[in-house]
């Protein structure tokens, strides 16, 4: 898997000395500022940096929930999720973990950064800066998920012991804000943090081209109901944006099995055997000739990769379980990174960019670009082979949302959150709804938490009548 470990783990000192905070619900992150725990910030980033990586590429977010929705894999035994069974209970760990975990680590670390007199001014407008980009990753994904959630007033509890909740009109806006002046404040001349970064070890330049593709991600998903916005900050960030698989964005994840994937954890360590690709990944690949596929999941005994069909009941599901294929040994590896933002994405983002008119640019050459990135991601370097495989399945102009939606779902896999996200925006590939399912359509929005449901209900209800709500669509998802 080529660039996959590029970045050296350092070792999670501030998650080994510092505990991760533990709260029941978003009021009760506040920690005081005038007496902050008695560590670096450096340590609070890398403990933030870890709970956010490890929440996006775990078992209960990322396997057992955003990439089933997607199809990429499917439960062989205990498929309640994969038949959208799931309520308020079932993610009031992700709420719990963005918020206390890794937003609140970063405000603290911020504001220990901003009191630092001895810090230079370059260095600590740099540190600020990452800090602001890593909030603005966490609070978007936080809102593509949920949609409203609180803003404005979080993890103020001393002020706001009942946060409201913002429009997620208004988050967006608010992270727009956020990334934009980080982007703006990076100084490449300058140092940032000498520890604790895990993603980039402190390279500023680095981190300005993930803000400006972050910007991008962002830009897209709002293209449908706020062209002006989305243009704005496209035509702004797309020149200092990734431009080749150098650049990306990875947290890897450490060969320590207490810090290691989470997703190795569940399957080496726990000794878990609960999924299966589908055969909606194995089949459309098969077809398209796609080289993915082998790196993507394990053959069974036969020698063949077989997909199983998705969103059975317990029993058809366990039937199967022995004939067909398991996830690669490769994407459940110790180290196998989570991939925060890559090159293939900014590559498609820019091929949408070029269709719709909003940058000057071949959107068919684009396309080609992001198909060949992610190729090589995988470790897939035959140029002649990923040539013939873009002429066998080619950008097509007139359905150009098919075309992108198919290359970002198989560029995605892996990283179901993303996943999920864009199959919501481009409504492809069309995915069909299971018959053993117990909701009527494949869920666009996550239940709130059970916590926010009976200790911030107030600020809740003013939201949402209905929590658990999995079908409303988000305000970006137009289609």
């Amino acid at each position: 898997m080529k660039n996959i470990l590029k970045y050296k783990f350092i070792l999670l000192a501030g998650i080994l000395i510092f505990p991760f905070t533990s709260c029941d619900d978003v009021t009760e992150l506040n920690i005081d500022p005038n007496n902050p725990v008695d560590v670096p910030a450096s340590n609070l980033l890398t403990q933030a940096e870890y709970s956010l990586n490890n929440l996006l590429w775990s078992r209960g977010y990322n396997a057992e929930w955003t990439m089933l929705l997607v199809q990429h894999w499917a439960q062989n035994e205990y498929a309640e999720e994969s038949r959208y069974t799931v309520d308020g209970n079932d993610f009031n760990g992700e709420w719990t973990t963005m918020y206390a975990s890794v937003l609140n680590e970063l405000k603290i670390a911020g504001e220990m950064i901003a009191a630092d007199e001895g810090l230079a001014a370059g260095r600590k407008a740099n540190q600020l800066a990452i800090i602001d980009i890593l909030k603005t990753h966490a609070y978007h994904n936080l809102a593509d998920g949920y949609g409203d959630i609180p803003f404005s007033q979080a993890l103020n509890s001393v002020e706001f012991p009942l946060p409201a909740y913002d429009r997620q009109q208004d988050v967006y806006n608010g992270l727009f804000t956020m990334l934009e002046s980080a982007v703006n404040a990076l100084d490449a001349s300058q140092g940032s943090f000498d520890a604790g970064d895990i993603i980039y070890n402190g390279d500023v330049a680095l981190w300005k081209k993930l803000g400006n593709s972050l910007l991008m991600r962002m830009a897209m998903r709002v293209v449908d109901v706020d062209n002006a916005t989305a243009s704005k900050y496209l035509n702004q960030a797309a020149a200092g944006a990734f431009t080749s698989n150098a650049d990306n964005a990875l947290f890897v994840f450490s060969d320590n099995p207490d810090l290691a994937n989470p997703l190795y954890r569940d399957n080496v360590i726990g000794n878990r055997d609960d999924f299966a690709v589908t055969d909606v990944l194995v089949d459309n690949l098969k077809s398209m000739g796609d080289p993915r596929l082998e790196k993507f999941a394990n053959p069974t005994l036969t020698g063949d990769i077989i997909g199983m069909p998705y969103g059975l009941t317990d029993g058809e599901a366990f039937s199967l379980k022995s004939t067909t294929s398991r996830p690669s040994d490769l994407v459940r590896a110790a180290q196998a990174p989570a991939i925060i933002m890559d090159y293939a994405e900014v590559q498609f983002i820019l091929a949408e960019a070029y269709q719709r008119g909003i940058l000057n640019g071949d959107a068919a050459a684009a396309y080609a670009e992001g198909v060949k990135a992610s190729m090589n991601y995988w470790g897939i370097d035959d140029d002649a082979a990923i040539q013939d495989y873009v002429t066998a399945n080619p950008y097509n102009t007139d359905n150009w949302k098919e075309s992108l939606g198919w290359q970002k779902w198989i560029a995605f896999y892996m990283n179901g959150p993303q996943a999920w996200a864009e199959w919501r925006r481009l409504d492809y590939p069309q995915l069909a709804v299971p018959a053993a399912a117990t909701n009527a359509v494949i869920p666009v929005r996550l239940p709130y938490p059970i916590d926010e449901q009976t200790r911030n209900n107030g600020s809740l209800s003013a939201v949402t009548s209905n929590p658990n709500d999995l079908n409303t669509k988000l305000f970006w998802d137009m289609n």
